[in-house]
Formats: structure tokens, sequence, C-alpha cells
């Protein structure tokens, strides 16, 4: 059989089961969009029933930089050929790790990009968007210094 049809139901995948109310997550991604959890300020875990709070979601269509404590929702770059090193300018307090999504499929940016990000103490790792979306929910759970700098196309 030679099906290569992407069934729907993996269209869209749910990334955590985490409901850090504190900090900003990735919750789910679809090609085209990313589903980000926000800081909660009115959540109190000592409210009666607990477990039971709506998470604060928002859904961009935007490229985005998300990092525990900040998120810069309307990113200029569209594209990995869109992408120049004034882009990162605006880390004001650069994450130790930054993972760049680079859309549907991975995508090695210049390196000249790459030279002022390590120049800088940041460490970066390429991959798709899909996959820096998981590694970024991973990584930021565990309490890591991690930022995500996500292309959607």
């Amino acid at each position: 059989m030679n099906n290569t049809a992407v069934p729907e139901s993996r269209k869209s995948v749910k990334i955590t089961l985490d409901e850090d109310y504190s900090r900003f997550g990735v919750y789910a991604y679809t090609p085209g969009k990313i589903t980000i959890i926000c800081p909660n300020d009115s959540y109190n875990p000592d409210d009666e029933g607990f477990g039971h709070q709506t998470l604060k979601k928002e859904t961009l269509t935007n490229s985005l930089i998300i990092m525990p404590h900040c998120l810069m929702s309307d990113w200029a770059p569209r594209t990995i050929d869109d992408l120049a090193e004034h882009h990162f300018e605006i880390l004001k307090k650069p994450p130790q790790i930054l993972l760049l999504g680079t859309g549907a499929a991975q995508h090695w940016p210049s390196a000249s990009i790459l030279g002022s990000l390590s120049n800088q103490g940041i460490a970066v790792e390429v991959m798709d968007t899909a996959a820096a979306c998981r590694t970024y929910a991973i990584l930021a759970s565990d309490g890591r210094n991690v930022g995500a700098a996500l292309l959607v196309e």
C-alpha cells in the first residue's frame, strides 16, 4: 500500500499535559498554527476545585519567540529565507538554549546567524517547528533556561 496522505488525526498534535499556570508554554501545534499557554494571574492552586482551572490559551499564526517568562508573538520572519541576524537582537535576556523551528522541514540558517548567536553564548538547536515545540515543552517543564524561535509558515 502506497498511501502518503497524512491522516487528519496526525496533523494536529497536543504537545503538553503540563498545566503550569505561571509561565508561557506550547500547548499544541498544527501546521500554520501554534497554541500557547499564557500565564494566568487569576489562577490560585489553593482554590477549591484544584485541577479544574481553565488554561489561558492563545492560538497564533505568526512566527514567534517564546521563553518561560516572555512571549514575542509577532516575530517578523516567516521563512528561513527571511531570517537575519537582527531578528535576534530583541532577546534582552537570551536563553542558554535556543530552539530554532524552521517550518515544516528542517532548514539551516546562515553561518553568520549561527555565529552571532554562538558569540552571545547561546547554544542553538535547529529543527522543524513541530520538533521545536515538543522539545521546548520538555525543556521548559524541566526548568531549563530555554527559548524557542518558531517560524510559522
